[in-house]
């Protein structure tokens, strides 16, 4: 995935065409221009693009006053993260994106502290196996089983809200569905942040938002989704979980930005929930790219101010009080 992972400079007092440019119209620029130094140069290994998302996203300092300590319980692998002063009988278990492809704790532990603080829980911030090497259903079993963990640590499944944004929120919905087929207690809630939801790639969104969305196309989801399926059919559930029965499922708050390719994935989810009888809160951030609380360190106003929203509705579902 050419330009998947580079460092992020920008001035927000720059200006264009005479005008001071908004904090993501110079993101946009910026991404568009490092792309095109990209491409003059060899196409980086799916390695390369790893350890250089993790390098990137990894340097980001996560939220204050925050205790991580690394998990490594036989195939659960990840960290526990706990914010000064969190509820700790409260827990969000996250999944991070990446295409299924790279993607980290490490390269996400900025973001997800930030949640966590925002919250006030303690966070388990997940690693999980990642394609090509492990295709469908490696990832879903590691979820479980981080699932599996955190339920041991002595978390309710009412005391759980599970999350996780791009690749991270496909996973989180059918993680969902596997604890459901497998009747056993659900969480409380779920968050997704601009969740990649349909494998297909059929949303129409592909194609209205294509010029405004400068990292995402659905060229590149499809290699991803190749990828990942392996054998599989990319319309199981579990690939897809937009495809699947939703009645019944724990309430969702999802956010997504209005200029993202995969805007459709969490408008149509939205709209078969309520459909199914859900509780379903959409918020659709007006001019945003995917995924960009994880850029708040370039988008800072936009960026902390979905990850303090994203916050609040955790604590409110997880009854932490917001007075802290």
């Amino acid at each position: 995935m050419r330009g998947s992972s580079f460092a992020m400079s920008i001035d927000p007092k720059s200006k264009a065409f005479g005008r001071p440019e908004s904090e993501i119209a110079a993101f946009k620029r910026r991404w568009l221009e490092q792309l095109s130094e990209l491409a003059a140069g060899p196409i980086p290994t799916v390695e390369q693009q790893r350890a250089a998302f993790d390098a990137e996203h990894g340097a980001v300092p996560p939220a204050e006053d925050c205790v991580i300590e690394r998990i490594d319980h036989g195939n659960v692998r990840g960290e526990r993260i706990v914010p000064a002063g969190a509820d700790t009988g409260k827990a969000l278990l996250y999944h991070h994106g990446g295409g299924y492809a790279f993607g980290s704790a490490l390269s996400h532990r900025h973001l997800v502290s930030r949640i966590a603080s925002a919250a006030g829980v303690v966070a388990y911030n997940m690693d999980y196996a990642l394609a090509p090497e492990n295709p469908y259903p490696a990832a879903l079993d590691d979820a479980t089983n981080a699932w599996q963990f955190v339920v041991g640590e002595g978390f309710s499944p009412d005391d759980i809200v599970v999350g996780g944004e791009s690749a991270g929120g496909n996973l989180t919905l059918a993680l969902v569905l596997k604890l459901r087929q497998r009747g056993l207690a659900l969480p409380t809630g779920i968050y997704l942040l601009s969740p990649w939801l349909d494998l297909t790639q059929s949303g129409e969104s592909y194609d209205i938002c294509a010029s405004r969305d400068p990292m995402v196309s659905r060229d590149v989801l499809q290699g991803l989704a190749d990828s990942y399926c392996g054998s599989a059919p990319p319309a199981n559930p579990l690939i897809s979980p937009l495809f699947a029965e939703l009645a019944g499922l724990p309430p969702m708050f999802v956010q997504a930005g209005s200029d993202e390719v995969l805007l459709c994935d969490s408008t149509r989810l939205a709209h078969r929930f309520a459909l199914a009888g859900g509780d379903v809160t959409l918020r659709v951030w007006p001019e945003m790219v995917h995924a960009w609380p994880l850029f708040q360190q370039a988008i800072p106003v936009a960026g902390n101010a979905a990850i303090t929203e994203a916050g609040h509705w955790i604590a409110n579902r997880l009854s932490v009080g917001l007075d802290r």
